[in-house]
């Protein structure tokens, strides 16, 4: 019986341990990807506002073109509830939210190129909740 006591114990306290240095692993793990995916505005003022309109399930216009460099992103809510990100990781961590007749809006730094935007809410993308933002 003494020795069945002397194994479980430390057993015991190494399972412990392990499971208290996964859950600070945890809690300390995510902190880079968090700050990565976050978006900033960039500062000063925007040059332009596009300003572009929800519905069920599509964004009026669907195709938009803008200059190069600081805009006003702006989504007005048509109906229903909607989102507005960019596909490719073109503008991580960005956002545009709208719900029930809202409007969301941040600025944004436009680079020349080709921008997908879509609506992320699950099923809206693939009913045709889709757009391009050629920037020249």
């Amino acid at each position: 019986m003494v020795i069945g006591r002397r194994v479980r114990r430390p057993i015991a306290l190494v399972m412990g341990v392990v499971v208290v240095g996964g859950l600070v692993a945890v809690g300390c793990g995510g902190g880079d990807d968090d700050n990565s995916s976050r978006y900033v505005e960039p500062k000063g003022p925007a040059a332009a506002t596009i300003t572009i309109k929800a519905s069920n399930f599509s964004f009026d216009p669907d195709k938009v073109t803008a200059d190069a460099g600081v805009a006003k992103l702006e989504l007005e809510d048509a109906g229903g509830i909607h989102t507005l990100v960019f596909d490719d990781g073109k503008v991580p961590g960005f956002q545009l939210e709208v719900t029930g007749d809202g409007t969301d809006a941040k600025k944004i730094d436009l680079k020349p190129g080709k921008y997908t935007f879509y609506c992320d809410i699950t099923g809206h993308r693939a009913q045709g909740m889709v757009g391009t933002l050629t920037v020249k």
